[in-house]
């Protein structure tokens, strides 16, 4: 279960290392107790909510349920397509709030989910007012209520160790550890860490204020370690901790993702193997009792033929005795024929039995007791059991035909793999700082980046144009910021394949124009300042002084994998760099429709990283 400090910690993680702000929602599933949103944009990621309990993004997958959830399939109906544009902590409170959105000069947001990590813990989805559309769980309190329609406000707000004044802590009535623990909110181990750090006695009820304020500092002050210890993750190595055994992680998400992510494949994958053992039980089972039936009905089928031919063997000693015991039962009824049997030893040693009901004898010939039935000839008993052997024959063969395919059920559930050790995380390579925006490396080896968005194209100028670097974009609004680094003694091939580059990922490829020219200035001639009158909206630079055009540039490219990425770019240049290329071009299909031909033609797993190399727009693959 996370505290407060995990919470904080983790959100910051996935901002900052995992790059979450930005990426844009697939499909949301419920499965067991959490709820997985898949994420694409920057690769794809499946970011994890489990209430109550921790977030964390991670790298084990888990299929997705036949029958989605209605909350699920409610999230999934409002966040579908919108993106991530901010993750924060409500306080130092243990919710995490996440907005969703749309991207633009002006980021538009369209809804929260709220994860609530305390007690039971719940998931909430409003709107942008904070209004509850839904909740995993729906409930009222005295201090406040979580239905539909409500307004979301969280539990009232507890003390942060960030801004507390220690004194207010002490009471003089209870224990330190335990005011520490509950006024703000972090729980005993924290509050015992505290105490040891402050060198004070966590039982004490009037410790000295200062020597509680220098063991907050003390653990606001440590360097980050995370760790898993005792079954819960810890983001820093604690003195209570002392001398146990810790697994230590590069990141808080890491070991959130090994204890519950990898921790619950493993459960599933156990649960699988008992399942597997469970059904092959049965399986067995069910065979023994089919073999055993098999069985049966032979023994069966023989008797009975058995007995047919007994009645031939004694053909006439039978046929008599079934014309006298008829017409003997016909003149003196049951009773008295039975008494005249009883009287009769010899008799008495052949007819074993008589059933008025039924109106049957049994006799013994050869040892072998037959029924008889009076009111039937020799020939129509005997063709009784000759029927009745030929039904279990019959029944044997479907018998049989159940036992061979339990026998293929009991092999194809034993070549099943269910693995414990097949485990494992889902490998994500280590993406370059470059990735985050378009890219291409020239035919002469510069590394030429541009904007995605105008967030992007603000922030590529702003953090990456540097002295010695080109500017360059197209003769249009609606363009990226282009910068060919290193570019000023780079060769007119080169600013070319830089200016097509700059008119290929413009607007100008969703109109489909023909061509279209570029320029390309100095790094000190690109400025935030806006001419008289004017304002420069995010991403929008203006240019001061000469500007070098690069005239009628073809809006084309070509994409291939380059060092385990993929990279599209002007044509010239791919080619220098990768092995395979495709020609792509202003065409009619979806982006996505090329992307499933061409992740085929590159030979590629990752099919988003192929739809986010591409130009904005519909598009067309050049055969060769």
């Amino acid at each position: 279960m996370f505290s407060s400090f995990d919470v904080k910690i983790i959100i910051d993680e996935l901002k900052n290392e995992y790059n979450m702000v930005g990426m844009k929602v697939d499909k949301v599933y419920k499965i067991g107790d959490e709820v997985r949103i898949k994420l694409y944009g920057r690769g794809r990621r499946d970011l994890v909510l489990k209430p109550g309990i921790a977030l964390y993004a991670t790298s084990y997958p888990k299929p997705a349920p036949q029958h989605p959830a209605g909350f699920a399939m409610q999230l999934r109906k409002h966040l579908g397509g919108l993106r991530i544009l901010g993750i924060e902590q409500v306080g130092f409170d243990r919710i995490a709030k996440i907005e969703f959105g749309l991207f633009g000069e002006e980021n538009l947001t369209k809804y929260y989910v709220i994860l609530e990590l305390f007690g039971d813990g719940n998931l909430i989805l409003t709107d942008e007012k904070l209004t509850i559309i839904g909740a995993l769980s729906q409930k009222v309190w005295s201090t406040r209520s979580v239905t539909t329609r409500e307004r979301y406000a969280p539990p009232p707000a507890m003390s942060s160790p960030y801004e507390v004044d220690p004194e207010e802590l002490i009471d003089g009535e209870t224990e330190i550890v335990r005011r520490l623990a509950n006024t703000m909110n972090i729980g005993g181990i924290y509050a015992e860490e505290i105490c040891l750090r402050a060198g004070i006695d966590k039982r004490d009820h009037s410790p000295d204020p200062d020597k509680v304020r220098e063991g907050i500092r003390a653990l606001l002050a440590l360097p980050p370690s995370p760790a898993i210890v005792n079954g819960d993750v810890v983001p820093f190595d604690l003195l209570v901790h002392e001398g146990k055994e810790r697994q230590p992680f590069s990141t808080l998400n890491e070991a959130a993702d090994e204890l519950y992510g990898k921790h619950e494949l493993e459960q599933i994958a156990k649960k699988e193997v008992s399942k597997k053992e469970k059904q092959l039980n049965k399986l067995e089972r069910i065979l023994a009792t089919q073999q055993r039936t098999v069985e049966d009905y032979e023994k069966k089928s023989e008797q009975a033929q058995q007995k047919g031919n007994l009645l031939f063997a004694h053909y006439q000693f039978v046929d008599e005795l079934i014309k006298r015991f008829y017409t003997a039962i016909k003149e003196k009824g049951w009773d008295a024929t039975q008494s005249r049997v009883n009287a009769d030893k010899r008799l008495s040693s052949i007819v074993k039995r008589m059933n008025e009901h039924e109106g049957t004898i049994n006799v013994e010939l050869d040892g072998e007791e037959v029924e008889l039935d009076i009111t039937c000839s020799l020939n129509e008993n005997a063709q009784r059991y000759y029927e009745r052997a030929k039904k279990f024959k019959h029944k044997m063969k479907g018998a049989r035909s159940a036992i061979e395919r339990t026998q293929q059920s009991i092999e194809r559930t034993r070549k099943e793999d269910v693995v414990v050790e097949s485990v494992e995380k889902k490998q994500r390579r280590k993406r370059e700082w470059y990735e985050r925006y378009r890219w291409f490396v020239s035919s002469e080896g510069h590394l030429v980046i541009g904007g995605r968005d105008a967030r992007s194209n603000e922030s590529i100028v702003k953090r990456h144009l540097e002295e010695g670097d080109i500017h360059v974009h197209a003769d249009m609004t609606g363009a990226p910021q282009v910068i060919l680094k290193e570019g000023a003694n780079a060769s007119e091939d080169v600013l070319h394949e830089a200016g097509i580059f700059a008119v290929s990922f413009s607007k100008a490829w969703k109109m489909q124009v023909g061509g279209l020219d570029a320029y390309w200035v100095h790094p000190e001639q690109v400025t935030k300042d806006a001419p008289s009158g004017e304002f420069l909206t995010t991403g929008a630079f203006a240019i001061k002084g000469k500007k070098n055009y690069l005239k009628k540039l073809p809006l084309e490219v070509a994409i291939g994998i380059y060092k385990d990425k993929v990279m599209c770019g002007p044509i010239t240049a791919v080619e220098k760099n990768c092995e395979t290329i495709v020609r792509v071009v202003p065409g009619p299909r979806s982006k996505e429709d090329v992307a499933k031909r061409l992740q085929k033609m590159l030979d590629w797993d990752d099919l988003d990283e192929v739809v986010q190399a591409l130009p904005p727009g519909t598009c067309a693959i050049v055969e060769k």
